[in-house]
């Protein structure tokens, strides 16, 4: 049986779940992630990095193709077991790779900040950002609206996840 709702926040819960659902392969392991969840009329999407146990990196992505399901739903009633998710995966390039691992070395030497979310800034209607790492002696994680100017210290990494998959 299908789940149908009329619920956007249901909606927008099952495209979460969606777009978190990779499926790793024995001994490869996520290394970065980087996510939007934009309102409902933007397009819900996450990036993750993988090593593999021979070393080699592959980005792979998940969205939810916000257009193409609410063109259907023009009545406000969704199916949640019908979402449609855009999936790709690509192997990082050498010099990619190695740029990565420059930016880990990096983060590794440094105190990174416990959270780089602005709490002073005010925002009525905008995207929470998600990005995590996972270095050699530590994992972060961090969660968004507005972030402080510590933001800098990860953009290479966001940059280069980014550019698998959108041309900005």
């Amino acid at each position: 049986m299908e789940r149908i709702s009329n619920d956007i926040q249901a909606l927008m819960n099952e495209a979460k779940t969606e777009i978190e659902n990779f499926r790793l392969k024995s001994g490869e392991k996520i290394i970065a992630y980087f996510s939007e969840l934009p309102t409902i009329k933007g397009f819900p999407y996450k990036i993750i990095l993988v090593e593999q146990p021979d070393g080699i990196i592959y980005s792979a992505f998940r969205q939810w193709d916000t257009a193409y399901n609410l063109l259907q739903w023009t009545l406000g009633i969704y199916n949640l077991d019908r979402l449609k998710i855009i999936n790709d995966e690509k192997i990082l390039s050498t010099t990619d790779t190695a740029l990565l691992r420059e930016q880990f070395s990096l983060l590794e030497q440094i105190q990174l900040p416990e959270s780089i979310s602005d709490e002073k800034a005010i925002i009525l209607d905008g995207s929470e950002w998600k990005f995590g790492i996972s270095l050699a002696d530590k994992n972060v994680d961090y969660t968004w609206k507005a972030s402080t100017e510590d933001i800098n210290l990860l953009v290479p990494v966001i940059e280069l996840m980014r550019k698998q998959y959108f041309e900005d």
